[in-house]
């Protein structure tokens, strides 16, 4: 690495920084390195790594337990690492400020305060993750670790994150017209006091804006963008650059992970020479920024001692016994390795979901898939649609895709959607308006009290949980089951985390139309909320069915993605213990990027690695499929029917 070391890794004065970027690209690893850097270069100084990803990996990259309470780092005492449990943060807010909140709401609005109560804790789900960034902006600001630095989640669900503080002052800005109507009855029979209402709002807001600040303050604070030379990740980097910029948060280095620099043994070389016109692209591209590149491990950098070495490599400093091999002219044909196929034992209208780590490859498998279902059921069509916020399949296909069914070129019957169903929550937003508007015109005309509960009512709907839009494309997705208008439907799930607060929510959202829906039950006799009410119980109804869809084996299966590495194995065993506790299919993992045969060393040293954790996923699913690992990137049509053809054989449907 030429010149100057990353700033991250030297700048004395910062307090806060943020890793992110797309799955599987190294930010945990990036980030852990770091911190051991800077805790052994400056012993004086008290370091602490936090992980507010909902698929923690920090246990995994430090090979020690560290969990939901503060632990330091075997061997390091001014080390220390922190898993947050954000549901944990979520029900200590409830218990600690549950009792302001619905005296808030009691005071503010003709509700019951039970409703309001059942009302507020539905919406509450998805701030968690807020708390517990606000959490740590306090742990910076008392000022009890010199630096604080933070592992985000893969990049769609960091940025929902970076956005709940715009989220979270809306909420108190419902409240706070919930209390003006009680502060202007108190001023008018005599002088209102503010009260622990008053106190609470402040707070939040205070936090809040303090959030914001130090966020945005380019002395104390970085956010490192990390990604890989191939398209997708630079895409998705472009992406990420781009709100970052927006949210005003300073980024002044790009770490570029997995270099391939090894010549010699023609798979390596075909490695080498993919990533090249890429590694050009990085550069042009984010030029403004430091570039530091990474060297591609043989073995996996987890524990001290390798992520030790990390940091060199960071710094640009030869890291001995992990660069420079020697391949002695080793050939490597490509031939994959034996594969168990791939089956897609589903009913016509099923539904095929695919998730996993970010990184390992489930946007690929899940277009190879769509691919290899296109050309097998000629005839019939197929839609291959994301959910992710952070939306890949444009990348993955070689075109662009966007909110809209698109035909995929190339592929006869084929077509894709990347998800936004932002419309529907705006919908529900106005028709929601003109008629509370309405009830409001009828309800004590000239009353005093009425603009007061006018503004809150019109409100509410402003506290749907986050996610709720995410939700809604998929109850998009029912519709068009219904109306037959698809064979088959292929999911490109967002990363665990996120996945699994999106599988578990049908039923959630659904229990808050319904208190959304008793709550205006309130007006009735006054005027009837015909089409808010009407729509309600019709988006009640499809979420309904799309629980059971989730929960029906015979038409739903979820397919397990992965790679054979510790961290993608631990979140793994994860995944599919939840899965099957929400009573959701998954007999088949996927496992990618599975080294094939070679003579080189640096090569045999990566597959010999990988068989433990082989060894270990086929404990775990009764069938595992793997999947070799390409010297290319699969991207486009033609090398997505390629690995589609190592996936399920000669096209006859894993026979």
């Amino acid at each position: 690495m030429p010149g100057r070391s990353p700033s991250f890794l030297e700048n004395p004065d910062l307090k806060l920084l943020l890793f992110g970027g797309k799955g599987g690209v190294g930010k945990t690893t990036t980030a852990a390195a770091t911190a051991l850097y800077r805790a052994i270069q400056g012993p004086e100084h008290r370091i602490l790594i936090v992980s507010t990803d909902p698929a923690h990996s920090l246990s995994d990259s430090f090979t020690q337990p560290v969990g939901d309470d503060v632990r330091s780092i075997a061997g390091i005492p001014n080390l220390f690492a922190l898993e947050m449990d954000a549901g944990r943060r979520l029900e200590d807010f409830k218990h600690q400020h549950g009792e302001t909140l619905k005296t808030i709401a009691d005071r503010g609005t003709y509700f019951d305060r039970e409703d309001i109560a059942g009302f507020f804790d539905l919406s509450l789900p998805g701030l968690d993750e807020l708390l517990a960034v606000i959490e740590v902006a306090g742990i910076v600001r008392k000022g009890e670790y010199d630096l604080v630095i933070l592992d985000t989640a893969p990049t769609g669900h960091t940025l929902r994150l970076l956005a709940l503080p715009q989220l979270m002052e809306d909420w108190v800005r419902v409240l706070d017209l919930m209390l003006a109507k009680h502060r202007y009855m108190a001023s008018v029979f005599g002088r209102y006091r503010p009260d622990d209402t008053d106190a609470f709002l402040a707070s939040m807001s205070t936090e809040l804006g303090q959030l914001r600040g130090l966020l945005r303050n380019s002395n104390t604070s970085e956010f490192v963008p990390v990604t890989i030379a191939e398209a997708m990740s630079i895409e998705e980097t472009g992406r990420l650059l781009a709100a970052l910029d927006s949210l005003r948060l300073c980024v002044q280095t790009v770490v570029v992970n997995r270099v391939a620099i090894r010549q010699g043994c023609p798979f390596c070389e075909a490695q080498h020479s993919a990533q090249k016109p890429y590694l050009e692209e990085i550069e042009r591209r984010f030029s403004p920024l430091q570039l530091v590149r990474v060297p591609l491990f043989s073995r996996e950098v987890r524990g001290p001692e390798a992520l030790e070495s990390y940091a060199k490599a960071l710094l640009g400093e030869p890291t001995e016994g992990i660069v420079d091999w020697e391949t002695g002219g080793a050939t490597l044909p490509y031939s994959p390795i034996p594969l168990s196929r791939l089956s897609l034992d589903v009913e016509d209208q099923g539904l095929l979901l695919f998730g996993g780590k970010g990184g390992v490859g489930k946007t690929t498998i899940a277009a190879a898939t769509a691919i290899h279902l296109a050309q097998e059921h000629l005839g019939e069509k197929i839609l291959l649609f994301s959910t992710d916020p952070a939306h890949s399949l444009s990348d993955s296909l070689g075109q662009h895709i966007g909110n809209r069914i698109t035909p995929v070129d190339g592929v006869a019957g084929l077509f894709a959607l990347e998800m936004e169903a932002t419309e529907f929550v705006e919908e529900l937003r106005q028709i929601y308006a003109a008629e509370i508007n309405e009830v409001f015109d009828a309800f004590l005309p000239g009353a005093f009290d009425a603009p007061y509960d006018r503004a809150v009512t019109e409100e509410l709907v402003s506290l749907a949980p986050p996610g709720l839009d995410e939700l809604m494309a998929l109850v998009k997705i029912m519709e068009l089951m219904q109306e037959g208008t698809f064979d088959r439907y292929v999911l490109d799930m967002a990363p665990t985390g996120h996945a699994l607060r999106f599988l578990e929510m049908p039923e959630l959202v659904r229990q808050w139309f319904t208190a959304f829906f008793k709550m205006l039950l309130k007006y009735q006799g006054v005027v009837r909320l015909t089409q808010v009410a009407g729509l309600l119980l019709e988006k009640s109804k499809q979420l309904r069915k799309v629980h059971q869809l989730l929960t029906d084996a015979a038409r739903c299966r979820f397919i397990a993605v992965t790679i054979p590495e510790a961290m993608a194995v631990s979140e793994t065993r994860r995944l599919l213990h939840r899965l099957a506790e929400l009573s959701i299919a998954c007999r088949q993992v996927v496992v990618n990027q599975v080294m094939p045969e070679a003579n080189c060393v640096f090569c045999t040293e990566v597959k010999e690695g990988q068989q433990e954790y082989l060894r270990e996923l086929a404990a775990l699913a009764p069938i595992l499929i793997p999947v070799p690992l390409f010297s290319h990137e699969i991207r486009g049509v033609e090398s997505l029917s390629e690995m589609a053809t190592v996936i399920y054989g000669d096209g006859h449907d894993g026979e």
